[in-house]
């Protein structure tokens, strides 16, 4: 079953063509990690999957359902259902700092009326054990780690039972030694049979985590397919200058 297709998506910030003809699909259960160098267009095109970023022109279609077509979105309301089949996880964590960390993830569950009450509360302890963090769940923010703030992202994304996860380059803000933890929970999440895109700079861990790899440079998939073919054997130029440089 295709979870994801896009066809032909551009996306501009003005004279800048950001996007310039991206087209793949994906399957259930693909773990698909984005890399290639800053700039190539890899977050763009994440955020317009979940509706973050309006595609100039294209289709994206979730799940079979339309969220754009030749760059004419959904309503409001479709478009918001269609997006609610995926969580994100962005590069800053995007915590609300003035609510406990328990309030954090219950938040959008009640508002959306998700189910009752104490069983948004037992959930939110569930995903909370799941990221190694329920010894937290009163505390502020401010009080954590930076891998333990996107470890609570990614435990809130998970609140609201999507079918696909999206993370937006989720160790980037994070010093070297917490960026293991937070990919440890990215590594479990995946055993879920879960689908996931992952924007991502760390080659080694993209490697090992992903049954695709999609490499992409000045707006364009210029590969996608066999992590082992695209990262070890690659016959691009392009593409192995770039492995060769952050390996």
């Amino acid at each position: 079953m295709d979870m994801i297709n896009v066809k032909n998506l551009k996306k501009s910030f003005g004279s800048l063509k950001v996007l310039k003809d991206i087209n793949f699909d994906v399957k259930k259960g693909d773990i698909i990690a984005a890399i290639g160098p800053s700039g190539s267009g890899k977050s763009t095109m994440l955020r317009s999957l979940i509706n973050l970023e309006k595609a100039d022109y294209g289709d994206i279609i979730i799940e079979g359902k339309y969220l754009c077509k030749k760059g004419i979105y959904a309503k409001e309301k479709d478009a918001k259902q269609i997006c609610s089949k995926m969580g994100m996880v962005f590069q800053h964590f995007n915590l609300f700092p003035h609510m406990n960390i328990r309030k954090n993830l219950i938040t959008a569950p009640l508002l959306q009326k998700k189910d009752s009450k104490a069983k948004i509360n037992e959930l939110c302890s569930e995903m909370l054990n799941k990221v190694g963090l329920y010894d937290k769940i009163n505390e502020m923010p401010s009080n954590l780690s930076g891998g333990q703030k996107q470890r609570v992202a990614i435990a809130r994304a998970l609140m609201l039972n999507p079918d696909i996860m999206l993370f937006d380059e989720p160790t980037s803000a994070l010093d070297p030694e917490l960026t293991q933890e937070v990919l440890n929970v990215i590594k479990d999440i995946s055993k879920d049979n879960m689908t996931v895109i992952i924007v991502t700079h760390e080659i080694g861990f993209a490697k090992e985590i992903a049954n695709k790899i999609m490499f992409m440079d000045n707006g364009y998939i210029i590969d996608f397919g066999n992590p082992h073919e695209i990262l070890d054997n690659n016959k691009n130029e392009r593409i192995k200058s770039f492995i060769e440089k952050v390996m």
